[in-house]
């Protein structure tokens, strides 16, 4: 028994002895892990292993797919020093082909630990690696540590996840789907579509997204963690969406469907209303022989506005074919009585407002009249401010643009609409009109770059005249800058107080941040351009929350709130 025992020590002892004599060479067995990897929302092809149950990543693979995030780094190999070196937030450089090796699942690597040292931005770091077949493998959560990205398990879908580093007052909301790209972009179109993201407050303390694709209305709540708490979907009544506004009591969409055989009885725009939890309640319907429509929100971006049970839509529409068998585009105001959801005012061919082309539409209630304000590319050409109640209209031009009549091609976007104590407020921008020969549906002749000074056009609301209007340079692109400028928002914090913001791109029109500036109820500027590098703005117009500016754009799979600590 006793020669037993001895024996079954000296085995157990050199079995210890080779296992300790193995894990001091550091060599170990590794397995290709069987999940699938995700980076900054793309699914990518990379061969992670498993070691010792954790997950490890290819450093140059990793570093390849997260080039151009903000959580890009740069590899080079120190000889001299047997040193990997890394520089942060540097687009990586490697000048071989990208070629990630390939390994077969379920075959037994040999892993042996990596002698090379770590230097993070000149700073040595103790990480440990591994090199399988003269590659360096390391794992996912020491690298996150440093090198400031997110990494995640989703069991659902047996995914590894890593999403870049978020700029500070940036959160990624957390439980949500997310629908198509909506940032916004250095080109300008010549006309407008509607919005399709929107942001709301609601009263017991969450917000809620609302976007629309071609098929379904969504609306997701979260909490103040950007968690989600809700989420609901509604199906378009109509072949098109419209618009979204959140009244005092209610919810608001516009559906439209085209109409192009000229039915007068034929229904083009729907009105829902909706209560504050999204339940239908009714509707209002506007025909084509009412409207002469025969393309409902056509080159527009109808917006909506309320006062008491009072309720204007203001987009344009393609009409009937006139006598020299044209469809021409313009305008289109609806007033409407929400206390039994009928449409109160003319909404025939001509309106008192008349604008055609109008490619942008805004409106907003000062008292009991309505402010409108349209970018025009012929009658007028301008943009053009109307303020009235429906049956009668003032009109002032904010601004006149240069051109051939009904050129589409006008060098000018608009971005907002706002109402101060005092004046009228209108974001836009505008190229350099002194530099175009001649404008046409598709070109400004004479002008090398379609880029844009970011304007704010200012009335008084007691003195609508040309005369009294006063455009304001806010950021100037026009003269020599290499960066350029997006169309501007506007974000009304209190009757005297405004914030205007912006996307400003790189000449290769890559994003660099949003800039903004505080603007006083007259247009004026307070303080100074502030820039906040990594940020995004997208088609969903800025909100206030808790004494916050906050957005969210949706981009890579991924949606991300930005918020501006007022």
């Amino acid at each position: 028994m006793r020669k037993i025992c001895t024996l079954l020590l000296a085995l157990c002892l050199f079995i210890f002895i080779e296992a300790s004599a193995s894990y001091a060479e550091g060599n170990i067995k590794a397995t290709v892990s069987d999940s699938q990897v995700i980076i900054d929302g793309k699914i990518v092809r990379s061969n992670g292993f498993n070691i010792q149950n954790y997950n490890y990543f290819r450093l140059r693979d990793l570093a390849s797919h997260l080039s151009g995030s903000d959580s890009q780094f740069d590899i080079t190999w120190n000889n001299a020093q047997n040193a990997i070196e890394i520089t942060t937030d540097k687009a990586y450089s490697a000048k071989e082909s990208f070629h990630t090796p390939y390994y077969s699942s379920g075959k037994l690597y040999e892993a042996k630990l990596s002698t090379a040292k770590i230097i993070i931005d000149g700073e040595v770091h103790s990480i440990q690696a591994y090199n399988i077949e003269d590659n360096t493998y390391f794992q996912l959560r020491d690298l996150a540590q440093v090198l400031k990205f997110d990494v995640s398990f989703d069991p659902g879908t047996n995914s590894i996840v890593v999403n870049p580093y978020l700029p500070e007052d940036a959160y990624q909301a957390i439980g949500t789907g997310v629908g198509k790209d909506n940032i916004v972009e250095s080109y300008f179109s010549r006309w407008s579509d509607p919005i399709r993201s929107h942001l709301i407050n609601n009263s017991d303390g969450t917000f809620s997204s609302i976007t629309a694709d071609e098929e379904h209305v969504r609306i997701v709540s979260y909490n103040k963690n950007y968690e989600v708490t809700s989420s609901k979907e509604l199906p378009l009544e109509l072949q098109y969406y419209g618009a979204f506004y959140s009244g005092e009591k209610y919810n608001f969409i516009a559906y439209g469907q085209d109409n192009k055989e000229e039915n007068d009885s034929k229904e083009v725009i729907r009105v829902v209303r909706y209560d504050k939890s999204f339940n239908r309640i009714d509707s209002v319907s506007l025909t084509g022989g009412k409207s002469f429509t025969v393309e409902p929100f056509r080159s527009a971006a109808p917006r909506m506005a309320e006062n008491g049970d009072e309720l204007v839509l203001h987009t344009s529409r393609l009409r009937y074919a006139t006598s020299d068998g044209k469809n021409h585009q313009s305008q289109l105001t609806l007033i409407m009585d929400t206390s039994n959801m009928s449409i109160t005012n003319d909404t025939g061919e001509f309106q008192k407002n008349h604008v055609s082309h109008s490619f942008d539409q805004f409106v907003r209630y000062d008292g009991k009249e309505h402010v409108l304000v349209d970018h025009g590319d012929a009658y007028p050409r301008s943009i053009v401010l109307h303020k009235g109640n429906g049956s009668q209209y003032k009109e002032v031009d904010l601004l006149r643009i240069p051109g051939n009549t009904g050129a589409n091609m006008t060098g000018v976007s608009l971005g907002g609409m706002e109402i101060s104590s005092t004046h009228y407020l209108t974001a836009y921008n505008k190229v350099n009109h002194s530099k175009v020969r001649s404008f046409t549906n598709f070109e400004m002749v004479g002008l090398d770059k379609d880029v844009r000074d970011i304007m704010l056009a200012v009335v008084p609301r007691s003195n609508l005249s040309g005369s009294a209007v006063n455009n304001v340079t806010i950021a100037k692109y026009t003269s020599g800058t290499d960066h350029i400028g997006s169309v501007p928002k506007l974000v009304k914090v209190d009757d005297d107080r405004f914030v205007v913001l912006w996307q400003e791109f790189d000449q290769q029109r890559m994003p660099l941040g949003v800039k903004y500036v505080e603007a006083d109820g007259s247009g004026n500027m307070v303080g100074e351009i502030k820039s906040i590098p990594k940020f995004v703005l997208s088609d969903c117009d800025p909100i206030i929350i808790e004494d916050k500016i906050v957005w969210f754009a949706d981009q890579k799979g991924k949606r991300v709130f930005y918020t501006i600590p007022l």
